[in-house]
């Protein structure tokens, strides 16, 4: 069976009343459904299996031999399947790409603001100088002044 398509299993059974009909997939307890026709809609793997139908009325019961049902691929299928794994990859190896260009350029940007910020200005400091020490600094400005002085 092809995944994607439809499949209608169908029983019958020459029955004296009319039978009811119950359809069961191998190793399952429950029934998968019940009627003279089972359809399994948009076919995938998780269908493949050995299916049979037990037909019962008040005379008995029969149940039909395994009927084996797996799944291939459609046609097409798997070229589709192909692009999109491919599309998928693709984009996330764009995105990557993009998240580590943005951490690189992130990285960048703070060591640069870093070197060309200014440095944070130094504090003034006043000195209250006693007063013997109050010309200093004028005594040193000319030497030939210092030496009228001495």
């Amino acid at each position: 069976m092809m995944e994607g398509g439809s499949v209608t299993l169908t029983c019958s059974a020459d029955a004296n009343p009319a039978a009811s009909y119950t359809w069961y997939k191998e190793h399952e307890d429950s029934p998968r459904a019940s009627g003279q026709m089972f359809t399994i809609t948009d076919f995938r793997a998780e269908h493949s299996g050995n299916y049979s139908c037990e037909a019962q009325n008040e005379m008995g019961r029969s149940t039909s031999t395994l009927l084996q049902i797996t799944s291939g691929v459609s046609p097409g299928g798997d070229t589709t399947t192909m692009i999109i794994n491919i599309t998928r990859w693709t984009l996330l190896v764009v995105m990557l790409i993009l998240l580590l260009v943005f951490c690189l350029w992130m990285r960048k940007k703070k060591a640069v603001s870093s070197t060309t910020e200014p440095h944070e200005p130094r504090e003034a400091v006043e000195m209250d100088l006693h007063p013997e020490y109050e010309n200093l600094s004028a005594q040193r400005e000319d030497p030939e002044e210092q030496e009228d002085q001495v």
